[in-house]
């Protein structure tokens, strides 16, 4: 099986976590770490062996990871994607519908691997309920942070809500037919939102960055009962005809790891990643539609 070379590209915070699992994994012969600062990324590379550069133009990878800010993401990745490189590219896609849609559609005119970081859909308790639910019928999920000292530049729907959009729309298998949203700041560090779907299902999404404590958690109702999982603590509860069934610890595992492999074999011509381009746009897409929302509070957002 080929060794890939893949372009790491950008040290940061989250970038750094990319690099190190990448300059480990069996599947992988060369990483390149690329970053403007080349202080940062010839540190990181010096850390985990791999090569480095501040000019990405200047390598030809087979693949390339990417986490950068937000609106950078078309810029770098849609260059890489036209010379033939497969791309993950941390969640949200990109900055605006349009990006998205670009670079979605330059993927499938190259014939490449485009895969996003949506990281709760490889969550285990997840995965569980995503595989065991029975007709679905609400989704409520609460994902509150403690402030960071430095607030990350995109705001709480982007940064935090739209994991919890992408997991409804996997569970409701659909966009929705309407949107609600408020935020008492206006959507800088907190956010509710309504989804209704044109199957019946509801969703209800709530996300803060100024919360005391960090909760991570998502409630999914079905035709049997109800299945509440901590994200967070990596626990799974059922209900089921009106009695607890199980109440229990789900093995934990490196989600991060396991979608970089998953995009790594991808490239290597195993199957689809989970979460494709297309299954990115949507979820960007809708956030898009809360956010409008929140701007627009006397309005209610039809499909």
């Amino acid at each position: 099986m080929q060794a890939l070379h893949i372009a790491s590209i950008g040290a940061g915070s989250f970038g750094r976590h990319h690099a190190r699992h990448l300059s480990q994994h069996p599947l992988v012969g060369k990483v390149t770490i690329v970053d403007q600062d080349e202080a940062r990324a010839a540190g990181l590379a010096a850390e985990h062996g791999t090569a480095w550069t501040s000019d990405i133009a200047s390598i030809s990878p087979d693949a390339a990871v990417i986490a950068v800010p937000t609106e950078a993401h078309r810029a770098i990745a849609e260059p890489l994607i036209g010379r033939g490189a497969s791309v993950f590219i941390e969640k949200p896609i990109a900055g605006s519908d349009a990006d998205a849609a670009a670079l979605v559609a330059a993927a499938e005119r190259a014939g490449v691997v485009l895969q996003v970081g949506h990281i709760e859909r490889f969550n285990p308790a997840f995965a569980v309920i995503a595989e065991g639910a029975n007709g679905v019928t609400h989704i409520a999920a609460r994902r509150h942070n403690p402030p960071r000292p430095t607030p990350p530049t995109a705001d709480v729907v982007l940064d935090l809500m739209i994991h919890d959009i992408d997991l409804a729309l996997t569970l409701a298998g659909q966009m929705p037919r309407t949107v609600n949203a408020f935020a008492p700041d206006g959507g800088a560090e907190s956010a509710v939102a309504s989804l209704h779907f044109a199957n019946g299902i509801t969703a209800d999404l709530s996300a803060s960055r100024l919360s005391p404590v960090t909760e991570r958690v998502l409630t999914v109702h079905d035709a049997d009962g109800v299945w509440r999982a901590d994200l967070a603590a990596g626990r799974l509860a059922r209900t089921a005809h009106g009695a607890i069934v199980s109440d229990e610890p789900i093995a934990p595992r490196d989600n991060l790891f396991t979608e970089l492999d998953e995009f790594v074999r991808a490239v290597l011509g195993g199957p689809h990643p989970t979460v494709t381009g297309r299954a990115g746009a949507a979820a960007l897409a809708v956030a898009e539609r809360i956010r409008a929302a929140i701007a627009s509070p006397s309005f209610q957002l039809s499909a």
